[in-house]
């Protein structure tokens, strides 16, 4: 009983009314109570609580309209009742289930209240009716509510027992009633109920036909009346939602005689703010998931334990399914369709969307009324499961023995080849065991947020996984994926952190994989699931990287372009495999163009004996750079790698310091004191021509002799003697010659040398300092 002035009056089967009356409200000649009393007096107002008391409250409201319409039914009057009377429930109890329906206790508070009705005329004659009346007593009342919205189908058929009620404005009712309701046509109560949980209704119609045996004063009558009533669903509370408070899977094994599975264990919560009180006994349900059609597939089965509802208090559920294997048909791909109805579930639920499962009463046990199991097995209730996205899914990214392979066509793409790696997270509450054996995926890498390109892995690759702590590693053999770069400044960027500053580059990697599983529900594939995470790219290992110079050979020659083959040996630290066909880059020198390299092969970890070749073109700044590079200086070349098959071009220059691979250009030189000659010996790395030689020696920086050749003479590869060239010295230079007679000559050369190889001429300077000069008569 709620606090209220003046104190309701209570009314139940036994003592069907005991009412107050305050003395003090009383009719007045103009047609109106004290406003003011009656405002301050009505309880706190709360709409009817549709999910719950809907039936139940209908059906007392029509039974007071019918109380009231059976004493009084001019229009006004009616239409006075209708929009006065107010109805509370304070707590409705399910007491009992019988073979066709429940027994309901319902305790409420039915009043009415005159402020509510809009026009004044229609409020005062409806006071002034009810005043007079002041009472009305029923009988055994039985209610009937139809949906003629549904074809006219029988909602439900209350019976309730008979009340006394004083129908002043402002006098409370307290009601205590206990009510046989019986279920509808449960085709139409379907269609209702898919309706409203389809968000397609705005309103319900509904009527009601009230046989009700009515008394006021010494007036007794039988009375049959038919009410409508519209409900607007904007109204309607909205539908609590569970809270899942644990939830438990594991791999089930089943007793003996029962099969097995994978079995999941789950307590809820839901929020009740509604005043029912009922026990609902164990109950079991079929989960489905909607088909290819427009039908549904068995996918487990749920049973609750005793559910003890209270009112205005949280309702715990606990529930346990059990899945024992999996239909063909639910992971069987629909007609004109890659994905199976599994597969959509699935990758909805893990995109972070709510994923729905539809319910549908099972086979239940004895002690529920056969009315409820044929109800709840015609019923199948939407549940969307709350979203629940699965970002950094890929906890760690790993590649081994990876074989990088560039295509031999410009329009061809370049492939990979490695043994991947992938850490998955899996929820902390599933515990069971996935064997995976093969794997595809449509995937995309990004850098700092932007795409840089993708990796087709469209072919099933095979695969292995174990359990390692809490999550998945899945190995797989991942054979020629073709590489697509799709940014080309992403890619640059990436390069260039990693080849130039070896700096580790954090990407992000966003798939969507095909998985061929084994859990103990069977073999299946499940296609579409998207996956997502982070990676750690590490540089490759640049220490240890060398090279060594073979044989070089000319391979042709232009008067302004010289092309020579090297074979060269290349110690590759790393654990990377890489097929070049071809590799350009061009070659600079101090911002200017001297040529082109190229070359390829089949790299592998270790040593790698490979073929490159070099395009020198004659410019000054070329000779410039050979002059410095002969006479031992330390100089350095600009490498700037060219379109690479299937990948874009790289705005990425590598400056590197030219070794000294041959030593010195000259060896030994001996003078020649009687026949005023000089001799030289030469390294050359190939066959040459030497034109023309001009030549100054000088011995602490004074000029000491020149010689001046117009005569070509062949140099082959490696050491060569040269003629006598004739030397022209001056006085103070011969008389340090003929001192050092028998001796060494420390003396600096300074000299301009023709060269001729083929059709190509380049002419050059050459400096020796230091240099040590034997003098032989």
């Amino acid at each position: 009983m709620s606090s209220r002035d003046p104190s309701p009056a209570r009314t139940s089967e036994q003592t069907p009314l005991l009412s107050r009356t305050d003395s003090n409200t009383e009719y007045e000649a103009n047609g109106h109570i004290e406003e003011d009393r009656a405002s301050t007096s009505s309880p706190k107002k709360r709409r009817t609580q549709w999910p719950v008391i809907a039936a139940i409250g209908l059906l007392s409201v029509f039974m007071v309209l019918a109380l009231i319409f059976g004493f009084a039914t001019p229009s006004a009057v009616e239409q006075y009742v209708k929009e006065a009377v107010q109805f509370e429930a304070d707590n409705i109890s399910i007491e009992n289930f019988t073979n066709t329906g429940i027994q309901a206790r319902v305790q409420a508070t039915v009043w009415l209240d005159a402020s509510k009705v809009r026009r004044k005329s229609t409020r005062d004659l409806g006071r002034f009716a009810t005043y007079i009346a002041k009472e009305v007593e029923s009988g055994e009342t039985q209610v009937k509510v139809y949906l003629p919205g549904y074809d006219n189908a029988l909602l439900g058929t209350a019976r309730i027992p008979g009340v006394k009620m004083n129908i002043r404005n402002g006098q409370y009712n307290w009601i205590d009633i206990v009510t046989d309701l019986d279920p509808g046509d449960p085709a139409g109560i379907q269609r209702l109920a898919r309706d409203f949980m389809d968000h397609k209704l705005n309103k319900v119609d509904v009527k009601a036909i009230v046989d009700v045996p009515v008394k006021t004063g010494l007036i007794s009558m039988n009375q049959q009346v038919t009410q409508y009533m519209s409900l607007e669903t904007s109204d309607v509370p909205d539908t609590p939602k569970p809270e899942l408070q644990s939830l438990r899977v594991a791999e089930y094994h089943g007793r003996e005689g029962t099969p097995g599975g994978i079995k999941a264990w789950a307590k809820l919560s839901v929020k009740n703010e509604y005043p029912v009180r009922l026990t609902v006994p164990p109950t079991t349900f079929d989960v489905l998931l909607a088909d290819c059609e427009d039908d549904y597939l068995h996918f487990a089965t749920t049973t609750n334990e005793k559910i003890e509802i209270i009112p205005k208090h949280n309702i715990s559920v606990a529930a346990e399914g059990l899945m024992t294997r999996l239909p063909t048909s639910l992971t069987t791909a629909c007609p004109g369709s890659s994905k199976s109805p599994l597969d959509t579930f699935i990758a909805s639920y893990m995109r972070g969307q709510d994923a729905t499962v539809y319910i549908r009463g099972g086979k239940q046990g004895p002690e529920t009324p056969e009315w409820i199991g044929k109800l709840l097995r015609d019923t199948i209730i939407p549940v969307p499961l709350p979203a629940r996205p699965f970002d950094d899914m890929i906890k760690n990214f790993t590649l081994s023995d990876v074989h990088f392979s560039l295509p031999e066509s410009p329009t061809g793409r370049p492939v990979l080849s490695a043994t991947v790696g992938v850490l998955v997270a899996l929820p902390k509450d599933m515990n069971f065991d996935v064997d995976v054996s093969r794997v595809r995926a449509d995937g995309a890498i990004y850098y700092e947020g932007e795409e840089m390109g993708k990796l087709d892995l469209s072919t099933w690759q095979e695969s292995r996984s174990h359990k390692q702590g809490g999550d998945l590693l899945v190995e797989s053999k991942v054979i020629d994926a073709p590489l697509v770069i799709t940014n080309e400044d992403v890619f640059a960027k990436v390069v260039q952190k990693m080849a130039i500053k070896h700096e580790s580059v954090a990407m992000g990697v966003q798939a969507v994989v095909d998985v061929d599983a084994t859990t103990a529900l069977g073999s299946f594939v499940v296609s579409g699931i998207p996956s997502k995470g982070k990676i750690l790219v590490d540089p490759p290992k640049t220490g240890g990287f060398t090279h060594e110079v073979g044989k070089i050979s000319v391979v042709d020659t232009t008067p302004n372009k010289l092309t020579m083959k090297a074979e060269v040996t290349i110690t590759n630290p790393t654990d990377y495999y890489a097929n070049m066909p071809r590799v350009d880059a061009a070659l600079f020198v101090n911002g200017t163009r001297m040529g082109t390299a190229y070359g390829g092969g089949n790299i592998v970890p270790g040593k790698n004996d490979i073929v490159s070749y070099v395009e020198w073109e004659k410019t000054a700044v070329g000779a410039e750079f050979l002059s410095q590079f002969i006479s031992g200086y330390n100089v350095s070349l600009t490498i700037k790698p060219m379109k690479l098959p299937g990948l874009p071009e790289i705005p990425m220059n590598i400056t590197v310091e030219v070794p000294h691979m041959f030593g010195k250009f000259l060896k030994d030189t001996t003078i020649h004191i009687l026949s005023q000659t000089a001799t030289f010996v030469l390294f050359a790395p190939i066959a040459m021509w030497v034109t023309s030689i001009h030549s100054t020696a000088y011995y602490n920086g004074s000029d000491i002799g020149n010689i001046n050749w117009e005569y070509p003479f062949a140099v082959k590869p490696g050491d060569n003697l040269t003629p006598r060239l004739p030397l022209d010295w001056n006085t103070p230079g011969s008389g340090l010659i003929r001192d050092a007679l028998g001796g060494n000559l420390k003396i600096t050369a300074l000299a301009d040398i023709g060269v001729r190889i083929g059709q190509w001429r380049q002419d050059i300077w050459y400096e020796a300092r230091d240099t040590g000069a034997h003098i032989r008569l």
